[in-house]
């Protein structure tokens, strides 16, 4: 076969590949994909690309926000210096973790390209529509995380050849935005994938999906007043019919459930990372990467990493009786050695405690759930109309499953009232899911917020230097410098 390049932007443009010998974990040879069952492998490869997107996502955005922050102010591992860089917007552009992340978005694209270039061999009609459907969703996914964390970027639709990479540009985000409409559009439009899925496809995209994330691209490109952003309503009120229209917490599953191990795509979920345990490869990596260091064995097996440390100011958001809290994070543990409470702060959303192998939890990590278009649909009813009874039962539907006092609309009566107790909410309610730093880019504030939390957190005024606040070009990441050097022509981002 032809040594097509795949990967261009991703840093092995002079290398090749050879395709034949990944069958459908990576990316699959054209001579593999001959029917229905092949190409239904390459859509799994697919949705496996997900997995290194989201090792290092949350440092791309929890760590970036208020929610996070770096633990130790005096490690010099080389891994304390990249969190420290993220933490603080002074991102170098050979910032390995940085690359790294492009490189595996890069990957699940290819992925995604490669079954929308192989749909005929597909007899049935609805088999075909709904893989194209799945890839459309995952590279608009996936094209909706560059947009917001690089700005411009490559768009790659098909194979190329070296020559043609190598000199290759970044399109505008506006052009990024018109390829993500796109696809999701067609999704929608032409129908191409199911409400619900059959047993044997549960876990991946469906109309859900793809009508829920649509309707935050649109609240992300578009302000209030503009055609595409009160689009966002309609699509949100279709997820929620059919999510059954929930009316009250009752109608929920209780929070502490939404991420157990043992519930897995539940009511809740509308689109998640699907993990998978037992030492085959597809285990979760957060129990790992997130347990507390030294822990003896009290919270996670083995020597966890213990990044993603909760902030001060996270902790100090929530109520003491909010039922979120020993969710998102804990801040101690029994030794059952000795006996004794040990203090120690960690993220717990994505921990499974009774792991048996490192790096191999079986917890899967939701990109969008009810919750989150419940908040989305109470924010777009405030942003179109102003304060409501029917936008507060929504933004109220959340906090009482939470545990804590519903507002009343007279507390909420104008629309910044609202808007900040909706934001609020988000935080709160998503909090350490990756959603955070997205939110403060949508509504402009991420400079502001970041900055007035780096002027709070008492970890900073005791650090080995100043702290100097971030400016709005430090909002995007840097592209990598192993993509400049193989094309010194491609514009970087402004500051970097």
């Amino acid at each position: 076969m032809k040594k097509y390049i795949y990967l261009i932007i991703a840093g092995i443009l002079a290398a090749g590949c050879n395709l034949d010998q990944y069958p459908y974990s990576e990316v699959a040879s054209d001579d593999y994909i001959k029917d229905e069952t092949s190409l239904n492998n390459v859509v799994n490869g697919a949705y496996n690309a997900l997995h290194g997107v989201m090792y290092y996502e949350w440092a791309m955005t929890e760590l970036r926000s208020d929610n996070a922050r770096m633990r130790l102010n005096n490690s010099t591992s080389a891994d304390s210096k990249l969190i420290e860089q993220l933490d603080q917007g002074t991102i170098l552009t050979a910032n390995s973790w940085v690359e790294e992340y492009w490189n595996s978005v890069y990957d699940g694209i290819t992925r995604a390209n490669n079954v929308l270039a192989n749909l005929d061999v597909v007899e049935d009609g609805v088999r075909r529509a709904q893989f194209e459907g799945e890839a459309r969703f995952l590279r608009a996914h996936l094209y909706f995380n560059l947009a917001r964390l690089f700005g411009p970027a490559f768009i790659v639709t098909g194979k190329m050849g070296a020559d043609e990479a190598r000199h290759m540009q970044r399109s505008s985000t506006d052009d990024v935005y018109t390829l993500i409409e796109s696809d999701l559009n067609a999704i929608v439009d032409g129908e191409l994938l199911p409400v619900n899925l059959e047993s044997a496809y549960l876990g991946r995209a469906d109309m859900k999906a793809a009508k829920a994330l649509l309707a935050k691209v649109c609240m992300t490109h578009y302000k209030a007043g503009e055609d595409q952003y009160a689009y966002a309503k309609e699509l949100l009120e279709d997820v929620l019919e059919y999510c059954g229209n929930p009316t009250s917490a009752s109608s929920l599953v209780p929070y502490d459930q939404i991420f157990s191990v043992t519930n897995e795509l539940n009511d809740e979920i509308i689109f998640t990372v699907r993990y998978r345990s037992g030492n085959i490869g597809l285990g979760s990596p957060f129990s790992t990467l997130f347990g507390p260091l030294n822990n003896g064995g009290n919270v996670v097996i083995g020597s966890p990493k213990h990044y993603n440390f909760p902030s001060d100011d996270l902790i100090a958001a929530y109520d003491p009786e909010d039922l979120r809290r020993d969710v998102v994070f804990r801040q101690g543990y029994d030794n059952e050695t000795t006996g004794q409470y040990v203090e120690a702060r960690w993220c717990n959303k994505f921990m499974q405690n009774d792991m048996a192998n490192e790096y191999d939890a079986e917890n899967d990590w939701p990109v969008i759930r009810l919750g989150d278009v419940i908040l989305l649909y109470a924010e777009i009813l405030n942003e179109l109309s102003g304060p409501s009874q029917d936008a507060l039962n929504y933004l109220n539907m959340i906090r009482e499953r939470a545990g804590v006092t519903p507002y009343t609309l007279e507390e909420l009566s104008s629309k910044f009232e609202f808007r900040q107790a909706v934001r609020k909410e988000r935080r709160l309610e998503l909090a350490m899911e990756n959603q955070r730093w997205f939110d403060l880019l949508r509504w402009g504030i991420a400079t502001e917020t970041v900055n007035a939390f780096l002027a709070s957190e008492t970890f900073y005024q005791d650090y080995d230097y100043v702290v100097n606040p971030i400016a709005d070009w430090q909002t995007l990441l840097p592209v990598p410098i192993s993509v400049t050097n193989i094309n010194p022509d491609v514009a970087q981002n402004p500051g970097y």
